[in-house]
């Protein structure tokens, strides 16, 4: 496995990991590596048009279960998963481990979480031409307002950071984009920030903090307060 101990936010009680997907963990081949992921899993690294996402998918995947085997305990090729209903995984089964994975380019970034649900997101930078458009579609008009005033060499980086903590919630609620991420601010700043956004008219609180990487881009994690879990989807 080639993940990586990536120092967590302070008291938010959220284990996190770097899996470089350059490095699959073994030869893509291996009957090892593939008896690992489930028949689903297996069947859609197939359907990748190209080698290198299907990789990517295999050594992310076998990545996650080789963490969440080493947290619970269970062999990791009999992890069983079900999904949310919009598409969030996790563990079937009462009381186990919360867990949030995200890709981008040759990285993925993995939360495992005992008591709350989570969400992570990473991004690595690319050149972006429709950066404003996507901003003001998708950001608050404050965090609009905020991008609009940074340095425009210094623009990528904040849009980037604001989008990765906005994914980092509503993926910790569950909800995907069937909220949109313009109706709560998640913020461009880098300081963990206390936030809400609506779920059928009750506020659902969570905290969301930006995280160092080694390496150029952006990642951040979200964790639902204590008293909001049953608004988790």
């Amino acid at each position: 496995m080639t993940a990586t101990h990536l120092t967590s936010p302070e008291a938010i009680g959220i284990t996190l990991w770097l899996v470089d997907l350059s490095l699959p963990p073994s030869d893509p081949g291996d009957p090892d590596q593939m008896a690992l992921l489930s028949a689903t899993e297996r069947a859609k690294a197939g359907r990748f048009h190209f080698e290198r996402d299907a990789r990517r998918y295999r050594a992310s995947h076998t990545a996650l279960r080789q963490l969440l085997a080493q947290v619970t305990g269970q062999p990791a090729r009999v992890l069983s998963f079900v999904e949310g209903p919009f598409g969030k995984p996790r563990l079937r089964g009462e009381g186990q481990p919360h867990f949030n994975m995200s890709h981008s380019g040759d990285w993925a970034l993995i939360g495992l979480c005992a008591d709350a649900p989570i969400g992570v997101d990473i991004e690595v930078p690319r050149p972006m031409s429709d950066l404003e458009s996507l901003a003001q579609r998708n950001f608050s008009p404050a965090e609009f307002l905020a991008l609009c005033a940074v340095d425009p060499d210094q623009r990528l980086e904040a849009f980037l950071r604001c989008w990765t903590r906005k994914e980092a919630c509503l993926k910790a609620l569950g909800s995907g984009l069937s909220i949109e991420p313009g109706v709560f601010e998640a913020g461009i700043e880098t300081e963990p920030r206390f936030t809400a956004i609506d779920v059928q008219g009750q506020a659902c609180a969570m905290a969301v903090h930006s995280l160092a990487l080694p390496f150029p881009g952006q990642a951040a994690c979200a964790r639902l307060a204590d008293t909001d879990h049953r608004l988790a989807m």
